[in-house]
């Protein structure tokens, strides 16, 4: 079996202590099989307007779907947490269909993966809590006040639903990034919360 999993910093591996313990290489050696990860940090669904001061920050999902193997069993996308903090893309309206908003690139990597794969086979995985997740102005770095980063899950959902592709909320799990044993900085998991993450998605894996 072959896995793809498309991300951000938690799926690249951010704040594990190696990336043997990154929840991506975890779910590969609990279940026995190939993974790919196309986790890169900083990364977010929809296009940036204004250019981040780093250029791979700007390497978006829907720009990074040629990237995935077509011949993987399974694809798990996870994201959406960035578009909060720190993209600038408006939020758009439902039946958009370019990345240039975020209502619209939800529905082109909805659009683009069916291209790909089997509906059965591709799953979402919901942004975590994270700490200060209501502010408007996200990490603050944002020009214009926009949705909390439940209103950012919430447009994935919405658009998930129409598509019925399935998503997988663990934010019950994790709970409040605050003083909480499974995150290391408010926002990504550490060890332990890569574990757990990884345990969450190979028993989904094993009760498909």
């Amino acid at each position: 079996m072959l896995i793809d999993f498309l991300g951000d910093s938690i799926t690249e591996g951010a704040m594990a202590s190696s990336q043997e313990k990154c929840y991506v290489e975890r779910v590969g050696q609990i279940l026995g099989c190939k993974v790919i990860n196309h986790g890169i940090s900083g990364t977010r669904f929809a296009r940036q307007i204004k250019p981040s001061e780093c250029p791979r920050f700007d390497l978006d999902f829907c720009y990074r779907i040629k990237d995935l193997n077509p011949k993987a069993d399974l694809v798990f996308v996870f994201g959406g947490t960035n578009d909060y903090g720190h993209g600038d893309a408006p939020i758009g309206k439902n039946g958009d269909s370019t990345p240039e908003t975020f209502y619209g690139a939800v529905n082109y990597l909805c659009k683009h993966l069916l291209e790909l794969y089997r509906k059965e086979q591709i799953t979402f995985i919901l942004p975590l809590r994270r700490r200060n997740e209501n502010n408007p102005y996200g990490e603050g770095k944002k020009e214009k006040p926009s949705l909390s980063l439940d209103g950012y899950t919430r447009i994935i959902i919405e658009v998930l639903n129409e598509y019925q592709i399935k998503y997988l909320d663990f934010r019950n799990d994790f709970g409040e990034p605050d003083y909480n044993s499974l995150y290391a900085d408010g926002l990504h998991p550490n060890d332990l919360g890569h574990e757990l993450l990884a345990n969450l998605i190979v028993d989904f894996v094993k009760n498909k």
